[in-house]
């Protein structure tokens, strides 16, 4: 790639982690002013937290609880960080939203449950951006008055993240001009090719001092 100002590193974390999470801001259509929710302080959560900032969010939940996400939520723009193991986080973000639940809500870690809560946290005619990937199948439940019985008119959205030339040239332009920096998603780094196996493992066990992992060939 030839882009100035925007470093390999940069650029790979554009390719995959900042293009993902603002797909997930994208598909929450994050308004200005809007209160969000993003669920996931990893890589993508955080790209989604400044995807959300960049869409002009006035308020920016994030949900986690591993150290280094939690510190790099706030330098991407989150206003408060609510941790899933200190209490019920839906019940979290309706005490911090006065009962009324954010604008919309950009679903980007958990387990089968994150998108049941995640319709849970919206307020009624609020938006879910689902950019979370489910290994097993699992119920949405349709149950709790906070679906407003069926009639919440809440929507959810989500779908493989574009890619392209173009889209790509885009992204490369928010680093260039410094609208945002995914540089600092990098923890930790390794040489070589015969290191790939070292960064996946280390992906796998995910210390809490990591976010991601890159290797150099």
């Amino acid at each position: 790639f030839r882009s100035p100002g925007v470093s390999w590193e940069g650029a790979v974390m554009a390719a995959d982690m900042l293009n993902t999470g603002l797909y997930g801001a994208q598909l929450a259509d994050v308004q200005p002013g809007d209160t969000v929710v993003v669920m996931g302080v990893g890589p993508v959560g955080l790209m989604a937290i400044a995807g959300a900032r960049l869409r002009g969010a006035g308020r920016i939940l994030a949900i986690g609880s591993r150290k280094a996400g939690v510190e790099l939520a706030r330098f991407y723009g989150a206003t408060d960080v609510l941790n899933y193991k200190e209490g019920d986080v839906t019940r979290q973000v309706y005490a911090l939203t006065h009962k009324q639940g954010a604008d919309c809500c950009i679903c980007a870690g958990g387990g089968t449950e994150a998108l049941g809560q995640a319709v849970a946290m919206v307020r009624w005619g609020g938006t879910v951006g689902n950019v979370n990937y489910f290994t097993t199948y699992g119920d949405l439940p349709v149950n709790n008055v906070r679906y407003g019985f069926g009639m919440g008119n809440k929507t959810i959205r989500g779908g493989e993240c574009p890619g392209g030339r173009g889209r790509m040239e885009k992204l490369l332009a928010l680093l260039q001009y410094g609208r945002v920096d995914p540089v600092p998603l990098i923890t930790h780094r390794f040489q070589g090719l015969e290191q790939v196996e070292t960064a996946f493992r280390l992906m796998a066990e995910k210390p809490p001092e990591l976010v991601k992992a890159v290797v150099a060939l």
